[in-house]
């Protein structure tokens, strides 16, 4: 990834122009408007560029507040799903509580939309596999 769209202390979020891939790399315990907005500027990344993959390595970030993960599969999720993406790639987090709450988003998904999602151990592997789509 070799354009930073977005940083601070708990995301930094690339993109590629010409795979049309983004990337978020989360940290720590992000909670309330802070987790929002990372979420926001994710959408409109993939917006502003037409992305087709992303890339959500969530290995250091921790549990997804309950008030969080509602307004995710209420405001994000559809959003998401109406968006350009056709795949989404994920690194699992170390936290089981983030985890949860990211497998819920996925059972809630369900088999709506184009959206093809998978779990990966390692970033070059979820980047081939993104790759597939340009």
């Amino acid at each position: 990834m070799n354009n930073i769209y977005f940083r601070n202390n708990f995301v930094s979020i690339y993109f590629d122009k010409d795979f049309r891939i983004g990337k978020a790399v989360w940290r720590g315990d992000l909670i309330g408007s802070e987790f929002r907005e990372a979420v926001l500027l994710c959408l409109d990344l993939i917006d502003r560029h037409s992305l087709v993959g992303w890339l959500g390595d969530n290995r250091k970030m921790k549990s997804i507040r309950p008030d969080d993960l509602e307004w995710s599969l209420k405001h994000f999720l559809p959003q998401l799903l109406d968006s350009s993406l056709v795949r989404l790639a994920n690194i699992p987090s170390q936290d089981s509580g983030n985890r949860a709450a990211v497998e819920e988003m996925y059972n809630k998904k369900g088999n709506a939309g184009k959206l093809l999602v998978q779990d990966f151990a390692l970033e070059e592997e979820a980047m081939a596999w993104l790759r597939e789509t340009s």
